[in-house]
C-alpha cells in the first residue's frame, strides 16, 4: 500500500507543479470577462494608445468634496427643485460626462460656494434626483451627488 501512496502524491506534486507554472503564462492571454488581479504597470495602456470607450476620463479636475460638504450641496440644491427633472433620454450621469444643452445648469448658490470656494467657477444641475457639479465651459460633469 505504501507504493500507490507515493505514486497518488507524486501525481498530484506534477498536477500542482503544471498549474503553478501555467498560471502566470495562461494570465498572459486576453481576459474573459474576469476582473484582472495582474501587475498594474503590465496592464498600463501604452503612451501612445487613445483612451478606449469605458477608460475613465483623464482631465477632469477632482473637486474633492467630503461627505459633510456633498451632503450640504445636495440639501441645499435639492430643497430648491419641487420638481424632480428627468434626465433627458439616453444621458448617464457620471463623472467626465458631456451635459447635453437641453439641461439647464444654474450657478451653485452662494451658500454653497462660501461653504466650498472652489466650487466658485462651476454651476450646477438637478437631475434625477441627482445634484451634477459642472465646469460650465465645457458642460462637464466634475461631481455627482445624490
Amino acid at each position: 500500500m505504501d507504493e500507490p501512496v507515493r505514486r497518488c502524491g507524486a501525481v498530484a506534486a506534477l498536477l500542482l507543479a503544471a498549474t503553478i507554472a501555467a498560471g502566470p503564462a495562461a494570465g498572459q492571454g486576453e481576459s474573459k470577462g474576469l476582473p484582472d488581479t495582474g501587475n498594474a504597470a503590465r496592464d498600463a495602456p501604452a503612451k501612445d494608445s487613445g483612451p478606449a470607450a469605458t477608460d475613465a476620463p483623464r482631465n477632469v479636475p477632482s473637486l474633492e468634496l467630503s461627505q459633510s460638504q456633498r451632503d450640504a450641496v445636495y440639501q441645499s440644491i435639492s430643497n430648491r427643485h419641487a420638481k424632480k427633472d428627468t434626465a433627458p433620454v439616453g444621458f448617464r450621469a457620471a463623472i467626465g460626462v458631456h451635459v447635453p444643452d437641453s439641461i439647464k445648469l444654474e450657478p451653485l448658490p452662494k451658500a454653497i460656494v462660501e461653504l466650498v470656494p472652489k466650487t466658485v467657477d462651476y454651476q450646477y444641475a438637478f437631475v434625477a434626483n441627482q445634484v451634477l457639479i459642472v465646469e460650465p465651459r465645457s458642460r462637464t460633469v466634475v461631481e455627482v451627488i445624490h
